[in-house]
């Protein structure tokens, strides 16, 4: 029927010392024996000022970004754009892209179907060249 998580509750990840801090709602969620969430995955997102998340691409999900606070540059594809408090932004499946922090800033995104490792970096496909 449903389930909930606090983002008190949450703890604060990254994959490297450079990119945003994330606090992995879903996974934590699914770890503390939840049956949920099943379709989607959420994150939240906290960047500092400068920080940048890896280029990368969803193979399969399709994701939406809301913007809680901050401002900085959103790329897809190669096609940059600034974002703001308040946007909501739908990226494809596909498409390489980035989010790039000009200030501090707090994104809660949500990718669907619900994979795990559905992205590949930028990076990773260049080592595999």
């Amino acid at each position: 029927m449903y389930s909930k998580i606090n983002l008190e509750d949450a703890e604060w990840r990254t994959q490297t010392d450079e990119e945003p801090a994330v606090k992995t709602l879903g996974y934590e969620l699914k770890a503390a024996g939840e049956d949920r969430p099943n379709e989607m995955r959420f994150n939240y997102f906290h960047y500092e000022p400068g920080d940048a998340v890896r280029r990368h691409k969803q193979i399969d999900q399709e994701e939406v970004f809301f913007i809680i606070e901050g401002s900085g540059t959103f790329e897809v594809d190669g096609e940059e754009f600034p974002y703001e408090s308040g946007d909501t932004i739908v990226v494809d499946a596909g498409p390489m892209r980035q989010i790039i922090a000009e200030e501090e800033t707090y994104i809660f995104a949500v990718g669907a179907p619900n994979l795990r490792d559905d992205a590949v970096f930028e990076d990773e496909l260049e080592d595999d060249q």
